[in-house]
């Protein structure tokens, strides 16, 4: 009956684990669909080594992705880093970029260096985009320390560019001024470029503030430009330089560096913009005929920029502006009624297409937050299933465990049943008070043991086969609900083992006693009575491994060499 018990939780416990195993590959079979980049991680390496030097490339595979929502969050966030990051690069508006903050939140999170200055650039430039200046300007103080303590030269010249745009801006010119002269007078590794750059917002931001030393870097950002054969940036800070004149009252001077940019940059002399700062410094140097001359070249420069779709207000209204001056010197009447019109005209023009763009803003804005939102939903949804399997499969494995201690233990008090009833069954149940078998010395300490276990009593009193109290006597003893060491007295028992075994428990507690610890005491006595080790194990309820283990320790404390009988080598004593 035993054996059948044992082999059945070995049963169980093989078609339960194999249950286990198949549970588990399904559940990482699902785990690993669910967190699946999908082919957009394709694309988005791709673009990874697009964006310094073809942006514009990038951005247009970024454009045709699809299913953005359904990849997971480091492809959604990758995705968006990307995109935003391409924009940065055209100079394009980053206003509908609305989850580039939590793109940089996440990778500062997740401790990526390499995006870590480029975080603070890009959220930096979302944040001007948005109108928020200020925290802006918080957000490259950080970048720009950190970039100084990291050493990267390259990052913190972007860095601090931005800052000088963004305080320019704010009319903020004396700091805008004051960081581009520090980083000119640091020990940095500037080439050409860099500190043409910085030379050129220093002027811009010193002649916005009136000091004479404009012009000295003006003309230096001018010189290194032209020294690095770059034409169009040449040019452009000449024009700027020669507005920056035509505030200050030096016209002449102003029209010098007008033609020295019409020289340098010929397809552009005659654009409208270049004809009517020319018009303005002739009228403000009374020499009308040019100025209307001049004037009269702007109109019609402008006139074909309208027609391209490509006409300014602001140039616009300089030109009805200054028609109405010379108007006025050569007594013509004034008049702004039809500029009022055209004003009013490109107005509606504006604000529809500012509607239209706002609406589109909003709905991509909206449409990117709701992917995002259901990005996250989808997570927290597989998180749910995830927790839910570790719960189930715990549960189960905690209910697998009790259901099998409760069969181990229910074949172990089987065995124990097993071995007291043929200990009893090797009992004649007669009275202890008879005069003792001088044959049979074993079965009559076995009887005298069973009869303090309450055994023997029972069999004597009702001596059926049926004996319910026996057997539920038995069962109890076997499964622990009765503590044997409450019912042995080995007190009792200890005389009647030297009396039937030649003094056997007093020889052994006189040459051991101080090394033997009670259990092991009982255990050795059992032994010299001829108990076996499950016997031993049943009476003391103890687990045959323990008995074994107690039987070694023996051997070690009184030195029985391998292999000898414990009882013997007391015996011999």
């Amino acid at each position: 009956m035993v054996a059948k018990r044992c082999l059945a939780v070995k049963t169980i416990s093989t078609i339960n684990t194999d249950a286990m195993k198949r549970l588990l590959y399904l559940f990482f079979l699902l785990l690993l669909f669910a967190c699946s980049p999908h082919n957009g991680q394709d694309t988005l390496t791709a673009t990874d080594s697009l964006l310094t030097i073809r942006p514009d490339s990038a951005l247009m595979l970024l454009e045709k992705m699809q299913n953005i929502g359904q990849m997971n969050e480091t492809g959604v966030m990758h995705y968006v880093w990307n995109r935003a990051m391409a924009h940065q690069a055209m100079g394009m508006s980053l206003e509908e970029d609305s989850l580039t903050p939590n793109a940089v939140a996440y990778y500062r999170q997740h401790n990526d260096m390499t995006r870590l200055l480029d975080g603070y650039l890009l959220k930096a430039s979302y944040l001007r985009w948005t109108g928020h200046n200020k925290d802006a300007l918080s957000e490259l103080e950080e970048g720009i320390m950190e970039a100084k303590r990291r050493g990267n030269e390259v990052k913190l010249l972007a860095l601090v560019k931005l800052k000088i745009d963004l305080l320019t801006l704010s009319n903020n010119h004396a700091d805008a001024a004051q960081t581009a002269y520090t980083i000119l007078n640091g020990h940095y590794n500037l080439d050409n470029d860099a500190r043409g750059n910085l030379l050129f917002f220093l002027g811009l931001n010193l002649s916005l503030l009136n000091d004479k030393q404009a012009d000295r870097y003006y003309n230096e950002s001018i010189q290194l430009a032209l020294a690095s054969h770059k034409k169009e940036v040449a040019a452009e800070r000449i024009r700027t330089y020669a507005e920056s004149l035509a505030e200050k009252g030096e016209y002449a001077r102003s029209n010098q560096y007008i033609s020295r940019f019409q020289k340098l940059m010929p397809q552009y002399a005659g654009y409208s913009a270049i004809q009517l700062s020319l018009a303005n410094n002739y009228a403000n140097l009374h020499q009308l005929d040019s100025a209307r001359y001049c004037l009269e070249r702007a109109k019609a420069s402008e006139s074909e920029l309208e027609k391209a779709g490509q006409g300014s207000l602001s140039r616009k209204a300089s030109i009805e502006q200054l028609q109405n001056v010379l108007n006025y010197t050569d007594g013509k009447t004034i008049s702004s009624l039809a500029f009022s019109r055209y004003c009013d005209s490109v107005t509606t023009v504006m604000l529809d297409k500012e509607n239209t763009s706002l609406r589109r803003l909003e709905a991509r804005n909206k449409l990117q937050a709701e992917n995002y939102e259901l990005h996250r939903s989808r997570l927290r949804m597989l998180l749910g299933i995830v927790l839910l399997f570790v719960l189930l499969l715990g549960g189960g494995s905690l209910a697998y465990r009790l259901y099998r201690r409760k069969y181990q233990r229910l074949a172990e008090a089987e065995d124990c049943i097993e071995t007291l009833t043929e200990m009893l069954n090797r009992m004649h149940v007669e009275p202890v008070e008879e005069a003792l078998p001088a044959t049979d010395d074993a079965n009559f300490f076995r009887k005298v043991l069973l009869q303090q276990l309450g055994i023997i009593r029972l069999v004597a009193s009702t001596p059926t086969n049926q004996n319910q109290a026996l057997l539920k006597r038995i069962s109890a003893i076997s499964c622990g609900e009765i503590p044997t060491h409450d019912l042995l007295n080995w007190d009792d028992l200890y005389p009647i083992i030297d009396r039937l075994y030649n003094q056997f428990h007093t020889r052994l507690t006189q040459h051991y006693g101080n090394l033997l610890t009670e259990k092991e005491t009982q255990i050795c006595c059992l032994l010299c009575a001829g108990f076996s080790t499950k016997e031993i194990g049943v009476v003391t309820q103890q687990t045959s491994a323990t008995i074994y283990v107690r039987k070694t320790s023996v051997r070690r404390k009184i030195g029985v060499p391998e292999g000898e009988d414990i009882v013997a080598y007391v015996n011999a004593i």
